[in-house]
C-alpha cells in the first residue's frame, strides 16, 4: 500500500470484516499492522479497529431502518402522489408530498452522527 488513503479503505474494510465475525481483532489488528507498513503501530491499529467495530455496533439498527425508508419511501409516496395527481386529488398529492418532504427531513436528523475526535493541546512556549 502507497499511500494514506489505501490504508484507511484498508482500515475501513478490516472493520466491517471485523463486525462481520469473518475476521477476529487480532487477526484484523495484524493484517492492518501489516497493511501500514510502519504508517501504524499495534496499539494504534487495536483502538482503531475497536472503535469502528463499537461505531458499527451502536449504529447498526439506526442504519438498517434508515436504508429500508430510503429505499421505499421514494417510490411508495412518489407513486402516490403522481396516482393522486393524475385523478385529481390535489389534497392527497400535497399530504404525499408533504410526507414525503417530512421523512426526507426526519432522515436529515436520523443519520448518525460521527465519532468526535479529541485533538491533541497545543502547549505554547
Amino acid at each position: 500500500m502507497d499511500t494514506v488513503r489505501e490504508v484507511a479503505e484498508e482500515g475501513k474494510r478490516l472493520i466491517d470484516l471485523a463486525w462481520l465475525g469473518e475476521l477476529t481483532r487480532d487477526d484484523a489488528v495484524h493484517r492492518f499492522v501489516q497493511v501500514g507498513d510502519g504508517m501504524i503501530c499495534s496499539v494504534t491499529a487495536g483502538e482503531i479497529i475497536d472503535d469502528g467495530v463499537r461505531w458499527l455496533d451502536a449504529n447498526a439498527t439506526r442504519l438498517q431502518i434508515l436504508g429500508w425508508c430510503a429505499l421505499l419511501e421514494l417510490p411508495l409516496l412518489g407513486g402516490f402522489a403522481v396516482l393522486s395527481l393524475a385523478l385529481g386529488d390535489y389534497v392527497a398529492t400535497l399530504l404525499a408530498l408533504a410526507l414525503l418532504g417530512g421523512m426526507q427531513f426526519a432522515h436529515r436528523k436520523l443519520i448518525p452522527h460521527p465519532v468526535p475526535i479529541r485533538r491533541a493541546r497545543r502547549v505554547r512556549s
